[in-house]
């Protein structure tokens, strides 16, 4: 494991700003601007499941014949490298390649291979967490628009992570 992470969450990493914005509801759909894909087309960057997960995942296509195709794989259980190509324009690329490496669901964890910041996905509550240092990401965190009408287990989950990482909210 790249960081240390306990109760599925890595550490803040020493002189860095965690923040929690919006994402997508599947794994792997960032909502970055063109300036945040730069910092992670800077270096290599890896990715790990790391929830709780099966060890393989998949999913079956209805084509419209009415043919099935039906695509599994399994799950990596070590650190993969992102390929450079994924992260060059839009979030896109790096989707499709998350579901075909990691799946559409869980928890991801991504990095550069300096390890000076971090991300981490949870589609179930739509937020990524990013950890790193001011002026790299965004510095506040977004008002996640399921708020008001979100269940109370998940905004609690969003409360306690907030408070561990001593999150500061965009007013």
């Amino acid at each position: 494991m790249p960081f240390d992470v306990s109760n599925g969450w890595p550490a803040a990493l020493s002189g860095c700003v965690v923040t929690i914005r919006e994402t997508g509801v599947s794994l792997g759909s960032l909502d970055l601007d063109d300036a945040e894909w730069r910092v992670l087309r800077a270096e290599p960057v890896f990715s790990l499941r790391i929830d709780d997960h099966p060890e393989t995942h998949g999913w079956t296509t209805i084509h419209p014949d009415g043919t099935k195709t039906h695509r599994e794989f399994e799950i990596p259980l070590t650190p993969v490298v992102v390929p450079p190509a994924t992260l060059n324009h839009h979030d896109r690329a790096f989707w499709d390649w998350v579901m075909d490496t990691h799946g559409a669901e869980g928890r991801l964890l991504i990095w550069p291979e300096s390890r000076r910041w971090w991300m981490v996905q949870e589609p179930d509550l739509e937020l990524v967490l990013t950890c790193a240092p001011p002026g790299l990401f965004a510095d506040e965190s977004d008002v996640l628009s399921w708020w008001d009408f979100g269940t109370p287990r998940g905004r609690q989950e969003v409360e306690e992570l907030a408070e561990r990482y001593s999150v500061k909210w965009d007013e």
